[in-house]
């Protein structure tokens, strides 16, 4: 719908708190058609606002910006700190090209880049804020480079086991960054942090049964999901029904294991192929955060270096005071 066909009715549309899809299949397929993968979306104004916050931008802050997609997020951050002060990196030439258009009749726009936002834009560094409108698996050690100390990141992070969760990092002197999870995001993925799909490899298959229902790993809080997470790294975990039925899939690039719910029983098939037990792995990991006091989402730290990452429990919340 045109916004001169009904002006309200088109601001009630794109105001409402709602994502709108705006491209299918990396472009391939026509977004009006609403059939296919998601790969670029107008964001719901409350996930924008909360990612927005996190950053506590300031007047004159530079600011990089992962993901223009249309180009709403870098307008507002260019009209918070500034124009000239936002540099925004768009992967796909065509979605690029329309944000560039839009912004360019709004007057003043950002500088926008194509090109992989994992790589960050080092001629506009040091950034104070990097802000990221797309998920990633694990943080592009660049974003740190690229950024002062004491400036702030932030971006969805999905590494693949369960859900999504907003992060807010600081970067330190020493080149590292600390940062803890504040809430859920679901976002669409960098492109080139895309998780591999269920595909399991064709290995030998250990069977067994437990009693310990799938759904309780599954369904499992987002705390439980950093913690099984961070001691299974490079799993991907998701969840498939199938009618009554739930099986939890869980993967790597060498191994696979699936725990399957059926309706009526009271023992579940689990199957185990490849070098690992990911099952065992996955129980063992949930239980201990169990005996941790099932600590939440913001009871964790994520610590970047050059090398890696961990996600840390910052305070059990098991603790008592001695008497």
């Amino acid at each position: 719908m045109a916004e001169a066909d009904d002006p309200q009715r088109w601001l009630d549309l794109a105001y409402a708190d709602e994502a709108i899809i705006t491209q299918l299949d990396d472009g391939a397929t026509d977004a009006a058609t609403g059939d296919g993968r998601y790969t670029s979306s107008l964001s719901a104004p409350s996930t924008v606002v909360s990612l927005l916050e996190l950053l506590d931008l300031e007047d004159g802050h530079r600011v990089l910006d992962i993901g223009t997609g249309n180009g709403w997020t870098a307008a507002l951050l260019a009209r918070i700190v500034g124009p000239g002060n936002v540099t925004s990196v768009e992967v796909d030439p065509a979605v690029a090209e329309r944000a560039s258009a839009t912004l360019t009749s709004l007057g003043s726009p950002p500088a926008l880049v194509v090109g992989d936002g994992a790589d960050g834009w080092a001629p506009g560094a040091p950034y104070d804020r990097v802000h990221a409108t797309c998920a990633v698996a694990e943080i592009p050690y660049a974003w740190i480079e690229q950024t002062r100390p004491g400036g702030v990141i932030v971006t969805p992070y999905a590494p693949g086991f369960g859900s999504g969760h907003e992060l807010r990092l600081v970067v330190l002197p020493d080149g590292t960054a600390v940062g803890r999870f504040t809430g859920y995001a679901s976002y669409m993925m960098m492109r080139s942090h895309r998780h591999p799909e269920w595909n399991p490899a064709p290995l030998a298959v250990r069977r067994s049964t437990t009693e310990i229902d799938p759904r309780t790993l599954g369904y499992a809080p987002a705390g439980a999901d950093l913690a099984m997470g961070a001691a299974l790294p490079g799993v991907q975990a998701r969840g498939h029904h199938d009618g009554d039925t739930y099986t939890l899939r869980l993967w790597s690039p060498h191994a696979w294991a699936t725990a399957t719910y059926r309706p009526g029983r009271t023992v579940f098939d689990v199957e185990q192929a490849g070098d690992h037990p990911l099952w065992d792995h996955a129980t063992t990991a949930y239980f201990q955060w169990i005996t941790q006091g099932s600590p939440g989402r913001d009871h964790y730290t994520l610590t970047v270096t050059p090398e890696d990452e961990h996600v840390r429990l910052h305070r059990p919340t098991n603790t008592t005071t001695p008497r």
